[in-house]
């Protein structure tokens, strides 16, 4: 059952933008322009220098947990296989660390930027727009939610044993129409890799990055762990991948006879996955 197998996990980013909307100056603008409801002008309120990291790291994050687990709703809930808890856990706990570092440094650096604000944006700055320092951290977070995917036979309400039963089976369909989404998407993500592989070695003039290949093996690694009902088809192409594509890149890029043999492989692997 995959309620043994997995479990369900919620992320949560939240950042502060430090934008805001300058109603006045957008009226100048447009005043400026003889428009109307051209646009909004929104005034960087700290260095964009300051938060790029946090943007990037929280790119990171996400990054990871949607290559980490499987679609599962539109809500945000996906699918983490139970194999993968401990890394996944151990993996965002660093993250955490990092993101915390970056925030210290944020708010240590606060007051001087909105000090360096009054400059930098002269009759644009408004102190009322500025949080106090001590609001600032309030303003990051990282948080996951984990829940148990929904057993029909867990289900307890007293509306009649017929609508009880009904609602079992409807729990049951939509548990199952999401476990071969999530399969689908197993087949998805190596269809992509190995595409890529395929295009860009198939000619013998386009230049590649090393990461063609190692976003193969990368896949490679949890590919064991999103195979959640041991497929044994996606098993084969994890192990047909494994021989025939991981090369390495500058042997690639040394031996033509390499490359094009390594590209076949890719094209005679995409030929097993035309279905999808």
């Amino acid at each position: 059952m995959i309620q043994s197998r997995a479990m369900l996990a919620t992320l949560s980013i939240s950042q502060w933008t430090a934008r805001k909307y300058d109603k006045a100056v957008s009226s100048e603008v447009e005043k400026a322009h003889a428009a109307h409801d051209a646009g909004r002008f929104n005034k960087l309120l700290v260095n964009k220098a300051l938060l790029e990291p946090i943007v990037k790291l929280t790119g990171e994050i996400r990054s990871y947990h949607y290559h980490t687990t499987l679609p599962w709703t539109d809500k945000g809930d996906r699918l983490l296989p139970s194999i993968l808890f401990m890394d996944y856990t151990v993996a965002m706990r660093k993250f955490r660390d990092a993101f915390g570092v970056l925030i210290d440094t944020l708010v240590q650096q606060y007051p001087a930027e909105v000090q360096a604000a009054r400059n930098r944006l002269g009759t644009m700055y408004q102190p009322s727009d500025y949080p106090d320092v001590s609001e600032i951290r309030r303003r990051f977070s990282i948080d996951v939610e984990f829940t148990p995917v929904p057993n029909a036979k867990d289900f307890r309400v007293d509306v009649g044993e017929a609508a009880a039963e009904e609602i079992r089976e409807s729990i049951t369909k939509a548990v199952n129409d999401r476990q071969n989404s999530a399969m689908r998407d197993c087949y998805r993500r190596v269809k992509d890799v190995v595409s890529k592989i395929s295009e860009r070695l198939s000619d013998d003039k386009a230049k590649f990055h090393d990461s063609l290949i190692e976003n193969a093996t990368e896949l490679l690694a949890v590919l064991p762990g999103l195979n959640i009902t041991d497929d044994p088809e996606l098993t084969a192409l994890h192990n047909e991948i494994s021989r025939s594509l991981i090369v390495n890149p500058r042997a690639l890029r040394l031996d033509p006879k390499l490359r094009k043999d390594t590209a076949d492989a890719a094209d005679a692997i995409l030929a097993r996955l035309a279905w999808t």
